[in-house]
C-alpha cells in the first residue's frame, strides 16, 4: 500500500492539476458575467486571479516534487 498517495499524485501530475485549478477562477468569471451580465471587468479580474493561482500552484507542485525526491524513499 502506498503511504502517501497525494504526494505521489502531485509528482506525477503535478502540472495538470495546476492548469485545472488555475482554470477554475477564469471559468467562474464567465459564468458570473454571462448569467449576471456584470461589467466586462469581472473577465479581466478572473484572468488575472487564474495566472496568479497558476503561480501559485506551480511553485506548490515544485515545492512537493522538490520534497518528495529528497526525503521519500524509491
Amino acid at each position: 500500500m502506498d503511504p502517501y498517495p497525494a504526494i505521489r499524485l502531485i509528482v506525477a501530475r503535478g502540472d495538470l492539476i495546476a492548469i485545472v485549478i488555475a482554470l477554475l477562477p477564469l471559468a467562474g468569471a464567465v459564468a458570473v458575467t454571462a448569467l449576471f451580465e456584470i461589467h466586462w471587468l469581472v473577465l479581466v479580474a478572473g484572468a488575472v486571479a487564474s495566472l496568479v493561482s497558476y503561480f501559485l500552484m506551480k511553485s506548490f507542485v515544485e515545492l512537493v516534487r522538490v520534497i518528495a525526491d529528497m526525503l521519500l524513499p524509491k
